[in-house]
């Protein structure tokens, strides 16, 4: 394979030049991007150096991990960044601008020519995961009195440019009248004028828009592109699917990742200090909810020491309370994520879940009581109050889990914190402190009345 040939080049104590240009000829840029992160920095600076055209090593800068272009961007003149900068496609320009501090962006925008840098400059304003982050200001313009006619000969002058998927009318005051497909182009009278073969309804999205409504929007009205207007539908731009696809991708990573307490951007791009220092704050919350139940155990010595066997089913209990509330943090947390839980439907969503929560509470808790006094207690030799305690501990545990659970996203979210992160180290923390807390007092008192 060209990556384990190219690794092996490097290794070598002899690194050919010709060999390694040759090699990477022979890969497609995905190949390249994941090679990057594997190599030193002055490998890597090597392999984008060895490419043979500036736009490989565009297309390269811009598919790469994040650390692996930081650290090839920083071994560049600023003159030849800002020249590969501004013949990139101006929205791609602006997503790697947004990475670097404002006086950089000003010191790279000068050096760009005017026009694209005009439109980076306004394109970086707006969030990385909203419609002006993610639009590109080109698209196929067309003026409302050009006839089939007029279109199809612009068109076939621009032959060598890619056939634009949608045609958008635009009035001369800026504003969007409708769109329509070459389909529709076809399939109208030579001399009819764009306004009368434009398509009825037309889906559009505001410069604010987050990227999960956009994509909620692009499903359900089948759009491989969609317009981005303004509050006055001054047309701004448009956000195509494969723009979507990957901010959708980023934003689910960065959830999952932050959910289990990892790094949110590039964790396997990242070098093992680096790794251990994004990871050690997540991991310091676990610390601190393990002394707290130490603590409690600690609190209920007295109970522990004379009815020893109640110990034995505190895994249980946190066990089965933990998972129940990972489960209602989940569903909330994916149905912000997918746009099924807003704030018209939060209560009755999270009144659901509490509810299902209980509902196995109760459940899980007769049966495991009633196992335990019936069928565990010869084992155990022990009285059948256990059943009780553990039965009564769980039904408890379960469905405060629950309520902690589908209402943690819900509070995250309102003091604008990331909502993933009350799916991960936060819920199991929290329920596992009060898991114990809630069978050890269970166990308190009802012992206390025996």
């Amino acid at each position: 394979m060209p990556v384990e040939r190219i690794k092996g080049l490097f290794s070598a104590e002899e690194k050919p030049q010709e060999e390694i240009v040759a090699t990477l000829n022979e890969m497609n840029f995905f190949e390249i991007a994941r090679l990057l992160h594997e190599l030193t920095v002055e490998e890597k600076i090597k392999v984008f150096h060895a490419l043979d055209s500036d736009e490989k090593r565009q297309t390269l800068l811009y598919e790469t991990d994040r650390d692996s272009r930081h650290e090839i961007q920083d071994s560049l003149d600023k003159e030849y960044l800002a020249f590969l900068l501004d013949e990139m496609p101006v929205d791609e320009a602006a997503d790697l601008l947004k990475e670097y501090e404002e006086e950089v962006q000003e010191e790279l925008l000068d050096k760009m020519g005017k026009k694209d840098a005009d439109v980076i400059k306004n394109l970086i304003t707006y969030g990385e995961e909203t419609a002006g982050g993610l639009m590109t200001p080109l698209f196929y313009r067309v003026s409302p009195t050009q006839t089939a006619t007029d279109i199809l000969v612009q068109l076939k002058r621009e032959s060598n440019h890619e056939m634009p998927p949608y045609f958008y009318v635009i009035k001369s005051n800026g504003e969007l009248a409708g769109f329509f497909k070459l389909r529709d182009l076809l399939n109208v009278p030579a001399f009819a004028p764009a306004t009368s073969f434009v398509r009825e309804h037309t889906p559009t999205v505001l410069l604010d828009d987050t990227c999960d409504k956009i994509a909620n929007l692009m499903d359900n009205e089948h759009l491989s592109a969609i317009p981005v207007v303004n509050e006055d539908n001054i047309m701004q731009g448009v956000v195509t699917f494969d723009d979507v696809i990957r901010a959708m991708q980023d934003i689910a990573s960065v959830d999952i990742f932050t959910m289990v307490g990892t790094a949110k951007i590039d964790p396997f791009a990242k070098r093992t200090i680096n790794k251990i220092t994004t990871r050690a704050p997540w991991l310091f919350i676990t610390f601190i909810g393990g002394m707290l139940s130490a603590s409690i155990l600690g609190f209920f010595e007295s109970q522990i020491s004379e009815f020893a066997t109640i110990l034995f089913f505190i895994p249980f209990v946190i066990g089965l309370a933990g998972n129940v509330g990972i489960q209602g943090a989940t569903v909330i947390v994916r149905g912000m994520a997918t746009g099924d839980v807003q704030d018209d439907n939060l209560r009755t969503v999270v009144r659901s879940e509490v509810l299902v929560g209980a509902a196995n509470g109760v459940i899980f808790g007769l049966v495991c009581g009633v196992f335990i006094a019936m069928v565990a207690r010869p084992l155990l030799n022990t009285t059948p109050v256990l059943g009780l305690v553990v039965g009564t501990g769980i039904m408890l545990a379960v469905i405060v889990a629950s309520l902690v659970g589908s209402l943690a996203p819900t509070i995250f979210m309102k003091f604008g914190i990331d909502p993933a992160i009350s799916a991960g180290p936060f819920v199991t923390v929290a329920n596992d402190i009060m898991g114990i807390f809630i069978y050890l007092m269970t166990a308190k008192l009802i012992l206390g009345f025996v």
